[in-house]
């Protein structure tokens, strides 16, 4: 296995293990309309849900406070973070283990 693919898995390791939590999924808000006494129409503060998949791939969603948002945004950046490290540190053991198979005159 070449030193950089080592360090670079290394890396990934380090990476994947200060990411403490995370989640999947996405957040949606939405207004609604509501009309006043006087006819006049205004929205209503934005209503925030988190929708994720759930247990046999249904989707889930729950509601959010407004003052929870941010930090539910910082979780799903983490699992997006979280998917590509998964994905790289996936490719780069395989390759590596592929490469060890050829210098042992396996392949």
């Amino acid at each position: 296995m070449k030193k950089d693919t080592e360090a670079r898995i290394r890396e990934i390791q380090a990476e994947v293990a200060a990411i403490d939590e995370f989640a999947e999924g996405s957040i949606a808000s939405s207004r609604k309309p509501y009309r006043l006494k006087d006819g006049t129409v205004r929205l209503a503060s934005p209503q925030y849900r988190f929708k994720s998949k759930g247990a046999r791939g249904k989707q889930v969603s729950k509601y959010i406070p407004p003052s929870a948002v941010a930090r539910v945004k910082k979780l799903i950046e983490n699992g997006r973070r979280y998917r590509k490290l998964e994905a790289e540190y996936s490719r780069l053991v395989t390759e590596a283990s592929l490469a060890a198979l050829k210098t042992a005159g396996e392949g």
